[in-house]
């Protein structure tokens, strides 16, 4: 939806002047303030609001400049379906950047784009093609399979980022939720755990069905029992989780000796509760979160994660989109899929046992 700029600039807390200089590239306020309300105002999904640069001798806005930025635009579409995950999910900022940047380097520039499931598909696609950009990033763990059909019809290069559809000719950039897993639960029996459940949201996105899957297949692969009452969902975000997990504990007194859940938010509230219910979190039970977000940091113990490289996770989507816009690189069938993988991050939620199983 338009907004105009004294309501925007009342909604980012600065003066209209200010945020003229930003949308308009113009000289006369700091670095700091440019960057922080250029990431602000990209956030909010008001991207559009940015006049094309064309001069050469305006201040950058970005980190890394193309010598020209009169390629176009890139959209940025964030696709939401019930909001349950994309409310809660603080994503979009910490990518933006690397996206942006990417754009930039190549002579484009990055605008995003909001799309509800509620709206028809002719406003949806109104929104996409009214932008006129040379090409999209999809952000996908909401997008509905009835609706890709429609995007391919619009005949402008897309990709998709953290979703893709077997059986769709679509370019994809992904998280490798598999190594995710793998390399968490390696790290749980290397610390003495043998008897570990999976703690999941209960929210249907690809990814986190990925986690559950690989979760099961490498317990097997590392001969470990699967305990039906400890392989199941709490709830999303953290205050369901919470209660969930309040539920799961309640009165039992064997549980395993760590989780893993589908994100950092499960593994929040499973905290919150397991701690409520007297029990010491590492010490008598570890918990294991997913994407490293600032939750993460925001509770006693520390949660122990597997963390997002943001920055190259946008910016690989725009590289693909950039080659499929500049170079054309493949046919009409043949399709990319990239799975970018995260790394271990050790906190304090996670300690050794030394029971024998």
């Amino acid at each position: 939806m338009a907004i105009k700029s004294k309501e925007l600039a009342k909604k980012l807390g600065v003066s209209e002047a200010t945020l003229s200089l930003v949308l308009n590239h113009k000289a006369g306020i700091s670095k700091s303030t440019r960057e922080r309300v250029t990431n602000q105002v990209i956030s909010f999904g008001y991207g559009y609001m940015f006049k094309n640069q064309q001069e050469k001798d305006v201040e950058p806005i970005a980190a890394i400049e193309a010598e020209n930025t009169d390629k176009g635009n890139i959209g940025f579409v964030v696709y939401k379906d019930t909001g349950l995950f994309m409310d809660n999910n603080p994503f979009f900022p910490l990518i933006i950047d690397g996206m942006d940047m990417t754009a930039r380097k190549n002579g484009f520039r990055l605008i995003v784009i909001n799309i509800r499931r509620d709206m028809d598909i002719k406003t949806k696609l109104g929104y996409i093609k009214e932008s006129r950009c040379a090409g999209y990033v999809v952000y996908a763990p909401e997008l509905p399979e009835d609706d890709v059909d429609a995007l391919i019809g619009l005949n402008i290069p897309f990709v998709l980022l953290d979703n893709y559809f077997p059986g769709k000719a679509i370019d994809a950039v992904t998280l490798n939720n598999d190594q995710g897993i793998y390399i968490i639960l390696k790290m749980l029996i290397e610390k003495g755990h043998r008897r570990i459940g999976y703690l999941g949201s209960g929210v249907n996105i690809q990814s986190f069905g990925e986690r559950k899957d690989s979760f099961e297949k490498y317990m097997k692969q590392f001969g470990l029992h699967i305990e039906p009452h400890y392989y199941i969902d709490i709830g999303y975000p953290e205050t369901e989780a919470e209660r969930g997990m309040d539920g799961l504990i309640s009165g039992r007194k064997d549980l395993p000796t760590a989780f893993i859940t589908d994100n950092d938010f499960v593994a929040y509230g499973a905290i919150r509760a397991l701690k409520k219910n007297g029990f010491d979190v590492p010490k008598d039970v570890s918990v294991v979160g997913f994407s490293d977000r600032p939750v993460c940091m925001y509770i006693e113990p520390n949660i122990t994660t597997v963390r997002i490289p943001r920055f190259r996770f946008g910016g690989e989507a725009v590289d693909i989109l950039i080659n499929k816009i500049i170079y054309k690189p493949y046919d009409e069938v043949s399709v990319v899929k990239t799975e970018v993988s995260l790394d271990l991050i050790m906190r304090d939620s996670v300690a050794d046992v030394n029971e024998d199983f």
